[in-house]
């Protein structure tokens, strides 16, 4: 048996795909500890894994970004997207100290979150134990990585982005670099955000059709293992309308995720408005945030959380604000989606819809009524996005096992 350290960040997104690992690790016998913030402490407890919270310099309340992260209210926009890569950047060594405590005891493996920042200044140790990453954000390293061009428009993009990401990372690089020189008495050029790439693995949360595919080697040995999430009825109950989910008209299912849903009206309520005279039945989560708008259209049904494994199975397309695990889940069950998204690492997961065929995708931060009743028409009446989801789904169904995501966890 193996004694596996896992470092999360405190997000339910990320939290989620990373419950199921941790409960298999631990049914199998292995010794696990976790590393999180304080509002998921029990979230692993329950488990029977080990948990040590993170210090309060490197904690933070997802439902209070503003409140829990000092410096952060008032930013918008490419500001706010710079802070927080910074930001992430900024707590290495806390990270690490609580680390370096659990690999003083004796660890076998760690699995490292690719925004626990810890993993950069353990990758780059000359003695460490085996450190693989857990790959549930879009696949970027190299840093960003992008299909090849296909016309004049891509290569203006790719030739903006050539100017864009240094700028961008930029703060957070110099964090990176001045950082690992003080932790670890060395220089390094490894790109903040490219950590995971000298790492022993990156367990990727997705199917190999829905990543771009690349002519050169990885440095680091990539592992699709599908989304690992499980949203079961037993976790959120099913609401009285339940029934009404019977078949006899397509079902729309809408979600702002499960953190940016402080103003429904970028995506939820607009949606609500372009799919109120339709035949449809559409289906919406709040997950926390509040509805603006009056009385609800008569084929609009509501719930705060749903579970994923009951709902998507009978849905006909999904509308999405582009998180990854998220879409992957709606992949899983085949079903297509209208993404619109662009914050964080959105604009990466919208164009992975659109470029693998599974959807429609906007790159940015919000669509009208007539954009999205567009987009889900479009989606509904050709049958090419349904296809190609299924074609994700029957991929990911032959994708690992679990016993197998272990062994590949397990095995040196």
């Amino acid at each position: 048996m193996s004694s596996v350290l896992v470092c999360v960040q405190p997000a339910r997104g990320h939290v989620g795909p990373t419950k199921p690992i941790v409960a298999a690790l631990l049914a199998a016998g292995h010794e696990v500890a976790v590393i999180t913030g304080a509002r998921y402490r029990q979230a692993f407890a329950e488990l029977g894994a080990e948990v040590t919270v993170l210090p309060p310099e490197a904690d933070f309340d997802e439902t209070d970004l503003d409140g829990s992260i000092p410096g952060r209210a008032g930013l918008r926009g490419l500001k706010l997207g710079r802070f927080e890569l910074a930001n992430f950047v900024r707590a290495m060594p806390a990270q690490l100290s609580v680390v370096d405590q659990h690999l003083a005891r004796g660890v076998d493996i760690v699995l490292c979150d690719p925004l626990f920042m810890a993993g950069m200044a353990l990758v780059l140790r000359e003695h460490r134990p085996r450190v693989l990453a857990l790959g549930f954000l879009p696949f970027t390293a190299p840093t960003l990585f992008q299909p090849p061009p296909d016309g004049l428009a891509d290569r203006a993009r790719n030739a903006l982005l050539g100017r864009f990401v240094p700028w961008m990372l930029g703060p957070a690089q110099e964090l990176a670099t001045r950082q690992v020189r003080e932790l670890l008495g060395t220089e390094t050029s490894v790109l903040f955000m490219d950590w995971p790439m000298h790492s022993d693995g990156v367990l990727q949360m997705t199917c190999p059709r829905f990543e771009y595919p690349r002519s050169t080697e990885l440095p680091a040995p990539l592992h699709f293992i599908g989304p690992t999430t499980v949203s079961q009825a037993s976790e959120h109950p099913l609401p009285p309308w339940w029934d009404e989910l019977d078949g006899s008209r397509p079902v729309v299912y809408v979600t702002q995720g499960t953190v940016a849903n402080d103003d429904l009206g970028r995506l939820v309520e607009p949606t609500i408005a372009a799919l109120a005279d339709e035949d449809v039945l559409v289906v919406v989560t709040t997950c926390g945030g509040s509805l603006r708008t009056g009385p609800l259209p008569s084929n609009v049904r509501v719930a705060d959380f749903l579970p994923y494994d009951e709902l998507l199975p009978r849905c006909a397309v999904m509308v999405s604000n582009g998180g990854y695990g998220g879409v992957n889940h709606a992949l899983r069950y085949g079903v297509p989606l209208v993404a619109v998204g662009a914050s964080e690492d959105k604009r990466e997961v919208v164009a992975r819809v659109a470029w693998s065929g599974v959807g429609v995708g906007h790159a940015r931060r919000s669509a009208s009524p007539r954009t999205l009743r567009r987009a889900v028409r479009t989606v509904l009446a050709d049958p090419r996005y349904r296809d190609r989801a299924e074609e994700m789904a029957a991929e990911i169904a032959t994708g690992p096992t679990m016993d197998e995501v272990l062994k590949l966890i397990t095995s040196s």
